[in-house]
């Protein structure tokens, strides 16, 4: 696995044009790596790039649907690594106040 892809490779991986990539980046705001005018997508670019294209190949949605499913997806993910960290915080007292009790 390569660690940074141009937007030609990316297109290829994902199965769509170039300059849907680059459409994609301008409306939904995703800031890519430059060197110069060339882009250097990363994995997790690709990640975003295939979620994105996923939504948008169920054909339903306008761009600004698409967007706000990914955010939900977005939002949600971070409420459960919050709750993860809470609970993580929470069994470590409950455990430390057992070993005291002991």
């Amino acid at each position: 696995m390569k660690l940074f892809y141009t937007t030609n490779e990316a297109a290829e991986i994902l199965g769509v044009a170039a300059s849907k990539i680059r459409f994609y980046e301008k409306q939904f705001n995703l800031k890519f790596e430059r060197i110069g005018r060339d882009r250097k997508l990363t994995q997790k670019d690709l990640d975003k790039l295939r979620e994105i294209i996923d939504v948008k190949s169920k054909g339903t949605l306008t761009l600004k649907g698409a967007e706000r499913t990914i955010n939900k997806k977005t939002d949600l993910n971070k409420n459960k690594n919050a709750l993860k960290a809470r609970l993580l915080t929470i069994r470590a007292f409950l455990q430390e106040t057992l070993d005291e009790m002991a």
